[in-house]
């Protein structure tokens, strides 16, 4: 029996998930006035509703897109852009 190979990467981003990234640091946000969200903090937000992988993927691709920002400094904290609160703003009123 062969071993079994690791799953490549979904070549997109289900849009949901970048939703639910955005929703969760929108929620998050009002707690850390002045200042992005933590990344374990967005990270334990959406445990229940995200696997790791898809979570992160999600992540990327948000700051990739410019909704999101990611700062270097430790801890890791992640920022909403206009971009990203236009995005969730048009999902809203859908």
């Amino acid at each position: 029996m062969r071993p079994h190979a690791p799953r490549p990467h979904a070549p997109r981003t289900d849009a949901i998930h970048t939703i639910i990234v955005l929703e969760a640091i929108a929620e998050l946000a009002p707690k850390h006035p002045g200042a992005a969200v933590p990344f374990k903090e967005l990270e334990a937000a959406v445990r229940g509703r995200l696997d790791y992988r898809t979570f992160t993927d999600a992540l990327n691709a948000l700051v990739e897109r410019g909704a999101l920002t990611r700062s270097a400094e430790k801890p890791t904290r992640i920022g909403l852009t206009p971009l990203g609160r236009k995005q969730l703003n048009e999902y809203r009123s859908e």
